[in-house]
């Protein structure tokens, strides 16, 4: 045989055990990942999109209509967004706000204060009372079904265009704003109403079972905590209006439906993964998306791609789907299932702090920190893709959301806390030396601290007020101190501020305090 037909058999040979090779991986991996689904399906872990699902709503019971058409009408009055918009209980000193209602002149100094006056939001707030009272109909029907696309995956937005969160936060702005306005005006009844209007949305959303929705849900109940904490503060509120008030902040859950969203997110991930392996066209979706927002954040290159970059892109598309794609699936499986038992853990256990150290160290067994900081940069992260972890990098990224559940869920159980003792004190004409004596007649039992899963730290003072906190992201009982931990600088006072050594909550600033906070915002926007 000649020497050149015996080069050429021993390529052919080589390249067909080179290709036997990589099938034979191909089918390894595949079977790695069909083997570890198998075994979440055998534990009880619902596997099918159709399980998580949530029923539909019955239409006399669906407020999604009223919702929508509320929209439109705020929309129709933009001004009171663009120029009206703003919050109470503003913080100003650690452990200390301002009663914004009770504040003769609304406008505010600074870089990004505001310069309205009462008189400016009254009107913007009566030029939406229509939306305003179409939004209180959902107290009576707190549920939003607005048959959300599931089973199309994430890629072709689909799912975002039908949830309405721009419009859904634009409403609790507007209740917030509006509840302030009658809180000056002295109508602390109509308040509250605009208030439990907001919680009835924050309420209705727990059902859309998406981690963004989450963090909209998270923000409107954030929202919603200035215009409770500054009801607290009125002359005027009766007991019965904080009775209903107190039940619908106790009505919320968001360890649950973040539990829910991190079970929906992995089935839906599984349509859009379907997808983009079967559909160049589908692959693509996903590429412009990114394109979009490499434009919008100026990081778009001009340049045409040279071809070698279009080989490379393609090469790369052809590993992932046959090889890279399975070995990121399955890290990104067993990563979403740190996260659920996270999330499943603190349902039952209040000890937030034990469990947020658990997941880390269970994603970091997994390698699923390594690019943290790459997630921690948009411009970055839009750069150029990683094929090796296109799926996994979410799980990153919604592993920061627990962080953010136990804060809200934090701020939800002070915030019962505090209307039972405004209850107590408006019966007793005092507030309780301790929190055991609110139980059974204002709540059934004293509101666990989530952080460590102690009861919330109580103590009634001398001068007839009282300190309430919980030990805060550090987890250390500072005694109630709102104020940073050491070498930590932070020009926001923002009482659950992850480096405050406690989170406590904040009882009214002095006039004293008020202004030095004014001068110190008008020197700054000097």
């Amino acid at each position: 045989m000649k020497t050149r037909w015996k080069i050429l058999l021993g390529f052919c040979v080589v390249a067909a055990v080179v290709a036997l090779a990589a099938i034979a991986r191909h089918y390894q991996l595949k079977m790695a990942v069909a083997h570890y689904r198998a075994e979440l399906k055998a534990k009880g872990e619902p596997m099918d999109l159709a399980q998580v699902i949530p029923p539909p709503v019955p239409p006399e019971q669906n407020s999604a209509a009223i919702f929508l058409k509320a929209s439109v009408l705020i929309e129709t009055h933009p001004a009171f967004f663009y120029t009206n918009t703003f919050s109470g209980k503003q913080m100003v000193a650690p452990g200390k706000a301002m009663v914004r209602a009770a504040q003769p002149d609304i406008s505010e100094p600074g870089k990004y204060g505001f310069t309205n006056s009462w008189d400016e939001a009254f009107t913007a707030v009566k030029q939406n009372a229509e939306a305003l009272s179409l939004l209180h109909k959902i107290i009576e029907n707190p549920k939003l079904d607005f048959h959300i696309p599931y089973a199309r995956g994430f890629v072709d937005g689909g799912i975002f265009t039908n949830m309405h969160l721009i419009e859904l936060k634009k409403s609790a702005h507007l209740l917030s704003s509006a509840a302030i306005v009658d809180l000056h005006r002295g109508n602390t009844g109509e308040a509250v109403e605009n208030v439990r209007a907001m919680l009835a949305i924050a309420s209705a959303m727990q059902d859309q079972r998406l981690e963004i929705s989450e963090l909209v849900r998270i923000a409107i109940a954030t929202i919603t905590q200035n215009p409770t904490w500054e009801i607290l503060q009125s002359n005027h509120v009766t007991g019965k209006d904080l009775a209903a008030l107190q039940k619908d902040w106790e009505r919320l859950d968001f360890v649950q439906s973040y539990k829910n969203a991190l079970t929906m997110e992995r089935l839906i991930g599984d349509v859009t993964l379907t997808q983009w392996r079967k559909s160049d066209t589908e692959f693509d979706k996903y590429f412009r998306m990114f394109a979009s927002a490499r434009q919008s954040l100026g990081v778009d290159d001009a340049d045409e791609p040279t071809f070698y970059q279009r080989m490379k892109f393609s090469t790369e598309i052809f590993l992932w789907r046959h090889w890279w794609s399975y070995a990121d699936e399955l890290r990104s499986l067993r990563g979403g299932e740190v996260l659920i038992e996270t999330a499943r853990c603190a349902e039952t256990n209040n000890t937030f702090l034990t469990l947020l150290q658990r997941q880390q160290a269970g994603l970091d067994a997994l390698g699923l920190n390594d690019s943290l900081d790459k997630l921690s940069n948009p411009f970055l992260l839009l750069a150029e893709p990683d094929f090796h972890s296109l799926l996994s990098e979410s799980v990153i990224t919604m592993s920061g959301c627990f962080k953010r559940v136990m804060a809200i869920e934090t701020a939800r159980r002070m915030t019962v806390a505090a209307i039972a003792l405004k209850r107590y004190q408006l019966k007793h004409g005092n507030y309780p030396p301790d929190l055991n004596s609110l139980v059974p007649e204002f709540f059934a039992a004293v509101p666990l601290d989530p952080v460590d899963g102690k009861p919330l730290r109580y103590k009634l003072n001398s001068d007839g007020t009282f300190l309430l906190y919980s030990v805060g992201e550090n987890g250390v009982d500072d005694g109630g101190n709102p104020a940073l931990e050491k070498d930590v600088e932070s020009s926001s006072f923002n009482w659950q501020n992850p480096h405050a050594l406690d989170w406590v909550w904040p009882q009214p600033a002095t006039g004293a305090e008020i202004q030095k906070y004014y001068d110190e915002r008008g020197k700054k926007s000097d």
